[in-house]
């Protein structure tokens, strides 16, 4: 009898696996199907630009590029801007812009105008949001730094211009 054990086992064993395989599969395929739908990757991202430097009292434009790098499309998008204080002031639009759609793979730009009117450094970012297969997803950009500086006046650059030409002699 034992001589009979040992040559069935292997056998034995194997359908016992694929059966087991087999009747499971579909509880796996669900399982897994659960937990992919739970964990969602966001693929919404937005990126900000600004001049570096702008003279007081003149206007400059804010752009952000806000980017579905997924493949189903974002709805209900919108993006809101943030100033880090006082002294940047936003002309013309709201700081929230509606989108509406994004489609996968594909980029929106919006772009707002400031005025800078006082001098300092200030930190700009902009966020976005919209819905993704009925989720509430949100990114936002890192923020920029900009500087409000003095207007340069002509009697100051013919300084500099006269300073220059006396240390190369033009």
């Amino acid at each position: 009898m034992p001589n009979y054990f040992f040559k069935k086992s292997p056998f034995i064993l194997a359908v016992f696996v694929l059966t087991a395989v087999f009747s499971f599969s579909s509880v796996q395929a669900s399982f897994w199907d659960t937990i992919m739908a739970r964990v969602t990757i966001n693929p919404l991202e937005v990126n900000v630009s600004a001049p570096a430097e702008v003279e007081i009292d003149k206007v400059f434009k804010v752009e952000a590029k806000i980017i579905n790098k997924g493949g189903e499309k974002i709805e209900n998008a919108k993006t809101e801007i943030h100033f880090s204080s006082d002294g940047l002031t936003l002309l013309k639009k709201d700081p929230v812009q509606e989108i509406g759609v994004i489609p996968g793979k594909k980029t929106k730009k919006i772009a707002w105008p400031v005025k800078g009117e006082k001098l300092g450094y200030y930190f700009i970012s902009v966020s976005a949001s919209g819905e993704l297969k009925g989720e509430l997803i949100s990114a936002e950009s890192t923020a920029i730094k900009v500087s409000v500086v003095e207007k340069i006046s002509p009697s100051r650059f013919e300084f500099l211009k006269e300073i220059f030409e006396r240390w190369f002699r033009f």
